[in-house]
């Protein structure tokens, strides 16, 4: 052994158990909380590591596919190394009807993504349900894809200085929150809502367990939103409210459902997917999970058109700096209020000729608008 090797090993195992070891190899280190080892399981290292890819594939894995059996799919869900993929008439998201891809007579299929796969997102998750892919099917499953097409939408949190990517591919951000247990959180409904228009999504919010508040107390809290152009609507899985409407919004179009745990996403996938246990089923097969309670991201197809990824809840939701015509168009009142304030730079906290304290006792700003406004106008690292 030559001398200091020794002690050179010694550092690293003491590096290693501290987690910084792991970090400095780009990995993760330990997992702090029951929120980040979520994130670890479907960030996992086998899946992130198409992040790196160049644009071109190596001459054998070109060969391969030239001379091969690809496919085009769609991913349906992701459970660890295994992505279960429905195939479809083409890889091309904006090809034909993007919210109902035509699908293939096929039966699903595993894949894997390795390392020379094409993945065109290098700042951003390189596999999510919803992405559009190409895989060669020969041998036997798990097949191996060859592409992953780029996203034309996306809901997305901010993870250090990438994007943490929710869902891919979808039309309506539906944001689920519920009237009472949990209880309604304004400031986490406004970053989500605002993480969907700015991901290309028309954001929808939905307030679950209407039937549990006295008449009149849901549509109540949905009036600070009444001015965005987005749909808001109150429903109640019991009692059957709002979830005509709601259909009739989702119908042919693909939809994420967000929103924190407790909520009811499940349940209201429950009831707007009659043959979901079938559909459970039969992703079971692949994934070896069972019953529906949402532990990772699934797409179902509704039976009377379009689809949904179902999401598990979580506790947070960063977001990355918002630009300023997504906070005009997500706070007007507030901009039109602004615009009469006596400064420029007024930080609309009751200094010198600020209006909006007025604005707040008129009523024209609600007070958990103007809150979410100025935390988001801080920006990330003011937060």
């Amino acid at each position: 052994m030559r001398p200091g090797e020794d002690d050179l090993k010694k550092q690293k195992r003491k590096l290693a158990r501290s987690g910084k070891f792991a970090k400095a190899r780009g990995q993760q280190g330990p997992i702090r909380d029951a929120e980040e080892a979520d994130d670890h399981v479907h960030d996992s290292h086998r899946m992130m590591r198409g992040r790196d890819n160049e644009a071109t594939l190596s001459a054998d894995a070109s060969q391969s596919e030239i001379a091969g059996d690809v496919r085009p799919g769609q991913v349906v869900a992701i459970r660890g190394p295994i992505a279960v993929v429905e195939p479809t008439v083409s890889a091309d998201p904006t090809a034909e009807s993007n919210a109902s891809p035509a699908l293939a007579s096929a039966a699903l299929v595993d894949c894997t993504l390795r390392k020379s796969t094409r993945v065109p997102h290098p700042r951003a998750t390189a596999l999510v349900v919803g992405d559009f892919v190409t895989y060669l099917a020969e041998g036997a499953p798990p097949f191996t894809m060859t592409a992953v097409s780029a996203r034309r939408s996306r809901l997305a949190r901010a993870r250090g200085g990438d994007e943490q990517v929710v869902a891919a591919n979808v039309d309506l951000g539906v944001i689920v929150a519920s009237a009472v247990d949990p209880v309604f959180k304004p400031r986490l409904v406004d970053r989500y809502l605002l993480a969907s228009a700015e991901g290309g999504l028309t954001p929808v919010l939905v307030l679950n367990k209407s039937d549990l508040l006295p008449a009149g107390h849901a549509a109540s809290l949905l009036v600070p939103y009444a001015r965005l152009e987005f749909p808001a609507v109150a429903v109640s899985v019991t009692s059957g409210e709002g979830l005509d409407r709601l259909r009739e919004l989702l119908r042919g179009k693909t939809s994420v459902f967000a929103g924190q745990s407790g909520v009811g996403k499940s349940s209201l996938v429950n009831a707007l997917v009659p043959d979901l246990e079938a559909r459970v089923g039969e992703i079971q097969e692949h994934t070896g999970k069972g019953r529906h309670t949402t532990t990772a991201s699934t797409l179902y197809r509704f039976p009377f058109g379009g689809s949904v990824v179902d999401t598990p809840g979580i506790r947070s939701f960063a977001l990355g700096e918002p630009s300023e015509s997504a906070l005009q168009e997500f706070f007007p009142e507030i901009f039109e209020v602004a615009a009469t304030c006596r400064f420029s730079d007024c930080r609309h906290s009751g200094d010198l000729g600020c209006a909006m304290p007025a604005a707040l006792r008129s009523g024209l700003v609600h007070p958990d608008r103007l809150e979410s406004y100025l935390v988001l106008a801080k920006g990330p690292s003011d937060r």
